[in-house]
């Protein structure tokens, strides 16, 4: 009858007799990494939570016409809980604040802090196009528009980019291209009121009636 090797238990055991030193340094390295773990993921949960009340209460401070203390208070938030979820919010928050005063220029370079967020991108794309339209950068803000249905054409706000982009190229004189523009909405978004306003932009204008001025 064979004698039966050294069980892996046996093995372990043996390494471990040879090599305490090594085996007791990477059992508290493996301790403190748990312990960091926890202590980053409950330490960073709060600072989350306290950067979404603090966004909370600036908005509130905002709509009440308190407008620099809302504005300080993003921009705390922005800077010190940068790292959090709520951060993003408060640029879009602080932008829209300077939107709504004619403040179109710095309205405008917050929202282009977040052309590149993943989820706020289109929605800062957009806000970038409205500011420079607004602010009577026409060419500026059809190129803004155009880029944003480059990249996002499938986004829910893309209608209405495309309107918006069609209105801006009438306002600068480009007849032609607003009115294929109108013809894109009417064909892309039928059935919807984007493309009745649509279809209304592109009916020939009504004759008027006979021996009248």
């Amino acid at each position: 009858m064979e004698h039966a090797g050294p069980s892996r238990y046996d093995l372990a055991l043996g390494w471990i007799k040879k090599n305490r030193e090594t085996f007791i340094g990477s059992v508290v390295i493996a301790a403190a990494a748990v312990v960091f773990s926890v202590y980053f993921f409950v330490h960073y949960r709060a600072l989350r939570d306290d950067a979404w009340k603090d966004l909370f209460i600036a908005q509130q401070i905002g709509y009440s016409g308190n407008i620099a203390a809302a504005q300080k208070q993003l921009e705390t938030i922005e800077t010190s809980f940068g790292s959090t979820s709520a951060a993003p919010y408060a640029v879009l928050t602080s932008g829209d604040i300077l939107y709504a005063q004619g403040k179109y220029k710095d309205a405008e370079a917050q929202y282009s802090k977040l052309l590149n967020d993943k989820l706020l991108g289109p929605f800062a794309s957009y806000n970038v196009g409205k500011c420079r339209e607004a602010a009577g950068d026409l060419s500026g803000a059809q190129a803004q528009y155009s880029d944003f249905l480059s990249r996002y054409p499938e986004h829910y706000l893309a209608p209405e980019v495309s309107v918006s982009l069609a209105n801006v190229e009438e306002l600068s004189g480009a007849k032609d291209l607003a009115a294929q523009t109108w013809e894109k909405i009417s064909l892309l978004y039928p059935d919807t009121s984007w493309a009745m306003e649509a279809k209304a932009k592109l009916a020939p204008p009504a004759a008027s009636p006979a021996g009248k001025k």
